[in-house]
C-alpha cells in the first residue's frame, strides 16, 4: 500500500507523516484531540475506547470532528480493524484505487458487509446513513434478534431492506434512537458510529463457552436443540451427533442462523427421564472450536393437537402446512364436498390439494387430523383464493353453448385485450374474433357476462340470420390470447341458430314492504318484483283489480316502464333469475292480497317478441321489517384524534359515539407499554371524546408517543378497524422540578438548586424565606442559569437556619412543569 496518506480523514493523534504512512496503527487518547472537548458526553467513553484500541485516529492536526458525518471509506477502516478482517479482494470496485489508504479495508469489508453499494461501486466518499450503519454492524458482528420499532416516531421512514437490521440493532442495544427518534436515513456522525461500534463490542465480545443452551420436545416427531452460539451447518446436520433414548433420528435440520437444530424421529417422541445426548459440534465462527458435550434426562409428551401454520395456493395446487408432522389427515372436504384420495397427498407437515382453478376462492375443511401422538384436532377450516401460476405456458381453450341466437364462449382462463385489424383504417380492441357464417363479431368488454368471471363472453348473433328464422352455420373463434400472451388455437364448430319467436311469460311475482305502512297515504314506495322467462322490457300500465277481496273498476293504476335486471337480494350482483326481474315502485298496504293486471303488449323480449295479452297475477304482502345494522370493524379515531391540554392531559376523539370500553385503561398502550399506573380516563363533551390524565412523572422524555387502542366498541356495536387503531400523541416530560439544595453565598445572598434547571424568572412568586425560624423580607429574587438566587434585606449569620418554602409558585422548568410545593432547608 503506497500513498496511504492520500485523502486521509482519520484521527491520527501524532503530527508525524511517517506514522501516517506506516503500517503501524498509532494508539491514541481522546484527550489528545484538539477538539476533544466538543465530543458529546454520551460518546466520550466510546471514542476513548476505540482510539485506545487504535480503531480510530485523528488527522495531522489532532482533530476528531465528532459531529462530522462519516464516509463509507472511514467506516470500512474502522470495521476492518475492529473485526480484524483481512483483505480478500472478492470484487473489483471501479471507484476504489489500490493505492488509496483505505484499499485493504474496502477489500476486507465489502461486498460481505457493504455489498459494494451496487453496480460494482463502493463510493468511498459517500456518507453513511444510520440504516446503512446498522446493516454493516449487524452483518459484521452477526447479530441476531428483533425489537419493536414502534417506539421510534420515524421508524416508518426506514427503507424496507433496512428494517430487519434496525430491529436487530435496537434489540442488541446498538441503537437507542436518542429517545423516540431514529431518523434512519439521516447521515451518521463520527461520534454516533463510534458509539454504535463500542456498544456492539460490549454486547458481543464476551467469554462464552460454546454449548447447548436448551433441548425441548416440539411435538411427537420433533425435538429442538438450541445453542448459545452459532454452529457449523454441515457438522450440525450430521444425525450421528445426536442420540435420543428409545428413538432413532432420521433428520437434523439446522436453522439459517445456526443457533438451533430440529431433530426428526422415526417414531413417537415420548420420554420419561429419557436421555438426550448432543456430541461436540463445530461452531460457525471457528470450526476448530467445538461445543461441550451435552447429556440430560428430559420428560416430554405431546398433548397438543395439530393446527395449520400457512397456506400457499397457486396455479392448480394448494399446499397446506401444519405446525407438526401429521399421521392422518382425517376427512378433507373442498367447498363442502368430500375429496377423493386421488385429489390430495399428505407428506410430513404438508397436505397438497391438486386440480384447483386459478383465481377461484375455496374452503377446505379438515376433520379428524391426527398427529403422531394420536391427538385428534378439532375441525379445521381453511379459506383461500388460488393465485395464478407464475409461469403460464398453456394455451387458452374454449367451450361454447348456443341458445337461440345467443352464443356463449367459456374460455379456460382470462384473456388479454389486444388490437384486431378490421380494415386499413379500423382497429378494434377486443379479446377474440368470432365469425358466424360470413358475419364477423369481436368479443369486447361489453360481451363479458359477469364482471366477477371475465372468462365467459356472450353475443347475440341474430344479425347473421338475415331474413331467415334459423340457419345451420359454421362458427369460428380465433385470435384469443391469455394474460401471459399465449395464443389459443382457432376453434370451429357447426351450430343451428334460430330466432326467438316466443314472447316472454311471467314466471313469478313477489313484494317487499320498503317503508312502514301508512294506509291513509298513497305516497309510500314499496317494491313489486315481476320475474319473466327471459330478459324483457316493460312499458305499460299496471292496474289493481282487487285488494283483500274488494274489486276496483277504476283507478289504482301505475305506469310501468323498466328493463329487466334488478338486484333483489341486495348482494351487489344481478344473477340468476334477477336478470329477468323487473322492479315496480308502488304503494302497497301491509298484510294484503292483490290481483294485478299488466296491460296487453306491455312486455317485449330482447328479440322483439311482444306479449300480446294482458298479464294477470296475484300477490300478497307482508309487513315492513327494518334491517338491523350489522356491526363491522369500522370504528376509527376522529379527524382530529388528539388534543394535548398540558403535560399530563390529552383528549382522544373517536369518529363515533363509543361505549365505556373506551374508558378502560387496559384497552390502551402508550409508547408500546401499558398506560402508567394511576392514569385516569373520563368521557368529556359526550361519548366521542375520552380525556386521559397521566400521573405526574410518568413521561420522562419529550416526543411523539404511539397510542394504540384495542377492544373499543361504538354504541352500534362496531369494533375497531383492523382490530386496533393508533395515533401519535405529542407529549412533553411531566416530571416536576423539586428544590434540592440551599447554598449560602454571602451574609445576604443564597442560591437554591433544583432537581433540574428551571426557566429564567425575573419576578418569582409563591416563594417564602424563613431565617432562624422567622419570615424575612427579600431585597430581590430571580432565576438565572437554572438556579434561584435570593437576596435578603437584613444580614444573617453562617449558622442561621434557612428554610425556603414554595407554594403555587410561578417557577417552572423548560417544559412548563411547576416547581413542586414544599420546602428546602439549610
Amino acid at each position: 500500500m503506497t500513498k496511504q496518506n492520500k485523502g486521509r480523514k482519520f484521527f491520527v493523534t501524532t503530527a508525524t507523516a511517517a506514522l501516517v504512512a506506516s503500517a503501524i496503527v498509532p494508539v491514541a487518547s481522546a484527550a489528545e484531540f484538539n477538539d476533544a472537548d466538543s465530543i458529546s458526553s454520551w460518546a466520550k467513553e466510546a471514542v476513548q475506547f476505540l482510539t485506545d484500541k487504535g480503531f480510530i485516529q485523528g488527522d495531522e492536526k489532532g482533530n476528531f470532528n465528532p459531529a462530522g458525518t462519516l464516509t463509507r471509506a472511514e467506516a470500512a477502516e474502522i470495521l476492518s480493524k475492529a473485526l480484524d478482517l483481512k483483505a480478500t479482494g472478492t470484487e473489483d470496485f471501479s471507484d476504489v484505487d489500490e493505492n488509496d489508504w483505505f484499499y485493504n479495508a474496502v477489500l476486507a469489508t465489502s461486498p460481505e458487509l457493504f455489498d459494494g453499494m451496487g453496480n460494482g461501486k463502493f463510493e468511498p466518499k459517500a456518507q453513511l446513513t444510520r440504516e446503512q450503519a446498522a446493516k454493516v454492524i449487524v452483518e459484521g458482528y452477526q447479530l441476531t434478534g428483533k425489537a419493536d420499532l414502534s417506539q421510534f416516531a420515524d421508524a416508518s421512514k426506514a427503507s424496507k431492506w433496512a428494517v430487519s437490521y434496525l430491529e436487530t440493532a435496537v434489540e442488541n442495544g446498538v441503537i437507542n434512537g436518542k429517545g423516540s427518534l431514529l431518523a434512519p436515513q439521516d447521515k451518521i456522525s463520527r461520534e454516533e458510529f463510534a458509539t454504535m461500534v463500542k456498544r456492539t463490542i460490549d454486547a458481543t465480545v464476551k467469554e462464552v463457552t460454546p454449548a447447548v443452551a436448551s433441548v425441548q420436545g416440539l411435538n411427537a416427531k420433533e425435538l429442538e436443540v438450541k445453542f448459545n452460539t452459532a454452529v457449523d451447518a454441515k457438522d450440525a446436520a450430521v444425525t450421528g451427533k445426536y442420540a435420543i433414548e428409545g428413538v432413532a433420528i432420521t433428520k437434523a435440520e439446522v436453522s439459517e442462523d445456526g443457533m438451533s437444530v430440529i431433530l426428526t424421529t422415526n417414531k413417537e417422541l415420548k420420554l420419561t427421564n429419557g436421555k438426550v445426548t448432543v456430541k461436540p459440534i463445530q461452531t460457525k465462527a471457528d470450526t476448530k472450536v467445538l461445543t461441550e458435550e451435552f447429556n440430560k434426562l428430559i420428560t416430554f409428551a405431546d398433548t397438543t393437537p395439530v393446527n395449520v401454520n400457512s397456506v400457499e395456493a397457486k396455479g392448480t395446487t394448494a399446499v397446506i402446512t401444519f405446525d407438526e408432522p401429521v399421521q392422518s389427515e382425517g376427512t378433507v372436504s373442498l367447498n363442502g364436498a368430500e375429496l377423493a384420495k386421488d385429489r390430495y397427498t399428505l407428506s410430513g407437515k404438508t397436505l397438497t390439494i391438486k386440480g384447483l382453478t386459478a383465481e377461484q376462492a375455496y374452503k377446505v375443511d379438515i376433520v379428524g387430523a391426527t398427529d403422531f401422538a394420536n391427538n385428534i384436532a378439532n375441525p379445521i377450516a381453511v379459506n383461500f383464493t388460488v393465485l395464478k401460476a407464475d409461469a403460464d405456458n398453456s394455451k387458452p381453450t374454449v367451450s361454447t353453448a348456443v341458445n337461440g341466437t345467443e352464443i356463449t364462449f367459456d374460455f379456460s382462463e382470462e384473456l388479454k385485450k389486444h388490437d384486431f385489424v378490421v380494415d386499413k383504417e379500423t382497429t378494434i380492441k377486443g379479446y377474440a374474433k368470432v365469425t358466424v357464417g360470413s358475419t364477423v363479431f369481436y368479443l369486447t368488454d361489453a360481451d363479458i357476462k359477469d364482471t366477477e368471471d371475465k372468462t365467459v363472453f356472450s353475443i347475440d348473433a341474430k344479425s347473421a340470420l338475415g331474413t331467415a328464422t334459423f340457419i345451420n352455420t359454421n362458427i369460428k373463434v380465433e385470435g384469443q390470447k391469455d394474460l401471459a400472451g399465449n395464443a389459443g388455437d382457432a376453434f370451429e364448430f357447426n351450430a343451428i341458430l334460430s330466432k326467438d319467436l316466443t314472447p316472454a311469460s311471467l314466471v313469478s311475482a313477489s313484494t317487499k314492504m320498503l317503508v312502514a305502512d301508512d294506509v291513509n297515504a298513497t305516497t309510500d314506495v314499496d317494491a313489486l318484483y315481476l320475474t319473466f322467462s327471459e330478459p324483457v322490457k316493460v312499458d305499460g300500465t299496471l292496474t289493481v283489480k282487487t285488494q283483500n277481496g274488494i274489486a276496483y273498476t277504476t283507478g289504482k293504476e301505475t305506469a310501468v316502464k323498466a328493463d329487466a335486471g334488478f338486484d333483489v337480494d341486495g348482494n351487489g350482483k344481478i344473477e340468476g333469475a334477477e336478470k329477468n326481474t323487473v322492479k315496480v315502485d308502488i304503494d302497497l298496504d301491509s298484510n294484503s292480497s292483490y290481483t294485478f293486471e299488466l296491460s296487453a303488449k306491455a312486455v317485449t323480449d330482447l328479440a322483439g317478441n311482444v306479449t300480446a295479452d294482458t298479464v294477470t297475477f296475484n300477490v300478497t304482502t307482508g309487513v315492513f321489517e327494518a334491517t338491523p345494522e350489522t356491526p363491522t370493524d369500522s370504528l376509527v379515531f376522529g379527524a382530529t384524534p388528539v388534543v394535548v391540554t398540558d403535560n399530563n392531559v390529552f383528549t382522544v376523539e373517536y369518529a363515533a359515539d363509543v361505549t365505556a370500553t373506551a374508558t378502560n385503561a387496559a384497552n390502551y398502550t402508550l409508547g408500546g407499554k401499558e398506560l402508567p399506573a394511576g392514569t385516569q380516563l373520563q368521557f368529556v363533551d359526550g361519548t366521542k371524546k375520552v380525556r386521559f390524565t397521566l400521573p405526574e412523572g410518568s413521561i420522562t422524555a419529550n416526543g411523539n408517543y404511539v397510542l394504540e387502542a384495542i377492544n373499543v366498541v361504538d354504541t352500534k356495536g362496531n369494533t375497531l378497524k383492523g382490530g386496533k387503531v393508533t395515533t401519535l400523541v405529542a407529549l412533553k416530560e411531566n416530571v416536576v422540578p423539586v428544590a434540592t439544595k440551599v447554598t449560602a453565598v454571602d451574609s445576604k445572598t443564597f442560591t437554591v438548586d433544583f432537581s433540574e434547571n428551571i426557566a429564567d424568572q425575573a419576578a418569582p412568586t409563591g416563594v417564602t424565606v424563613k431565617i432562624a425560624g422567622s419570615t424575612v423580607e427579600l431585597a430581590s429574587a430571580k432565576v438565572e442559569g437554572g438556579k434561584l438566587t435570593v437576596t435578603t434585606k437584613a444580614d444573617y449569620t453562617l449558622t442561621d437556619s434557612i428554610v425556603v418554602e414554595f407554594k403555587s409558585t410561578n417557577l417552572v422548568d423548560a417544559n412548563n412543569n411547576k416547581v413542586k410545593d414544599g420546602s428546602i432547608a439549610k
